[in-house]
């Protein structure tokens, strides 16, 4: 699979309308500011966008059906709910790996959809091809969906330098005969 930047619709797929409103902030970029949010959401799978998922779950379901069955083409199975992942600006940092250094099997595709601008430091950084470890953070904006193949690629985030916190939520597929099925893996 090619790494592939998607265009989507934002005002049909309103997910930073969604987390806008769960995370009680006008401007995600800015929740570091804030301690009780950084506190309350340290973790990718227990955090408040995780708990009110439900509010979107049929908006996420149609978002992998029409939006992503374009480019993967048909889908299988998807992981249902995503990950959801705050990297405040001036913390963290995740290890580089290789999904499939965790046990995912070849065949997933990964989908990492931004909800705020991301470059630099506060994105997500991909090697350019597999084993070189030449790595090069993706410029995003609310609206695209960068699909990759995490399970041979190793990525990660650097710590973030930047002024800006990222929240973003990821997940995979598993391309095959259809209709797709939530999974929690």
């Amino acid at each position: 699979m090619e790494t592939t930047i998607v265009e989507y619709n934002p005002h049909r797929y309103q997910f930073c309308e969604w987390a806008r409103a769960g995370l009680g902030k006008a401007r995600l970029d800015e929740v570091h500011h804030s301690s009780a949010i950084r506190k309350m959401n340290r973790s990718p799978t227990c955090n408040q966008l995780t708990q009110s998922f439900k509010e979107i779950e049929q908006l996420y379901a149609a978002f992998v059906s029409d939006v992503l069955r374009e480019v993967v083409g048909e889908i299988a199975a998807y992981q249902s709910p995503p990950s959801f992942r705050f990297h405040y600006c001036g913390l963290g940092s995740s290890v580089f790996h290789r999904d499939k250094d965790f046990g995912v099997e070849d065949g997933r595709v990964n989908v990492w959809v931004p909800l705020t601008e991301v470059w630099g430091d506060n994105s997500l950084w991909i090697e350019n091809a597999v084993g070189t470890k030449n790595y090069q953070p993706v410029q995003m904006s609310p609206g695209q969906a960068l699909i990759f193949d995490g399970v041979n690629l190793s990525h990660g985030s650097k710590i973030n330098t930047t002024c800006s916190t990222r929240i973003s939520f990821d997940f995979r597929v598993l391309p095959g005969a259809g209709p797709a099925i939530p999974t929690p893996y």
